[in-house]
């Protein structure tokens, strides 16, 4: 039987190859393919087509989220299972990343057993969640909100000082829509300021 191929996507390249050689440790993997940024990823992952895969990938990546990249992965390729490995440490962004329905999250403080514990996750339906993701969880039970990966991205590009207008265009959306989207996650988060909307996001951990 063939073994599946990895990716692994993470812009903090010390991590990254640290953890490439992780996994070719254990020989879970005919080839791992290993890309800091995006764009490199997103074109080899057109070349590939529907093989089988798994993608370890990040959440905080420069400019954007990974959860942001997650439409396109599942567009391109159904059989590809998204592990997200990340550092993050909000209740907010895991819940986001859960309602994206990944095949898994693992935290990097987790050790190598956890590792090959995911790996060896077969339930499809239900994520894998290691302890540590899971305790963060469990310790915040309070109302989380959940913005879309399109917000996500919105929310980037204001913390970054862009204008609705330069938003619109970054995007290829028309104004009407930003300001419509802009509006939903105001009221979601209770803001009646774009600065006070980028202040959550940054205070949650979101961008």
């Amino acid at each position: 039987m063939n073994k599946p191929r990895a990716v692994v996507l993470d812009d903090h390249q010390l991590f990254a190859d640290s953890f490439s050689l992780l996994l070719e440790k254990y020989r879970f993997f005919e080839y791992i393919h290993l890309f800091y940024t995006a764009e490199e990823f997103s074109d080899f992952l057109i070349s590939l087509g529907r093989q089988d895969i798994y993608v370890f990938l990040d959440y905080y990546l420069q400019d954007k989220s990974g959860l942001s990249l997650l439409p396109d992965i599942k567009r391109l390729n159904k059989n590809a299972r998204v592990v997200f490995v990340t550092s993050a440490t909000s209740p907010d962004v895991i819940q986001n990343i859960l309602l994206a329905k990944p095949y898994g999250i693992i935290s990097k403080l987790c050790d190598p057993a956890t590792l090959i514990e995911c790996m060896q996750h077969l339930d499809t339906k239900e994520p894998f969640l290691d302890t540590y993701v899971q305790k963060i969880l469990e310790d915040h039970r309070a109302i989380i909100l959940n913005f879309t990966p399109r917000e996500l991205e919105l929310l980037r590009y204001f913390a970054n000082g862009m204008s609705i207008a330069e938003t619109a265009d970054k995007v290829s959306l028309s104004v009407h829509t930003i300001i419509s989207h802009r509006r939903k996650m105001m009221n979601k988060a209770n803001c009646h300021s774009i600065g006070q909307l980028v202040k959550y996001a940054r205070d949650h951990e979101l961008i």
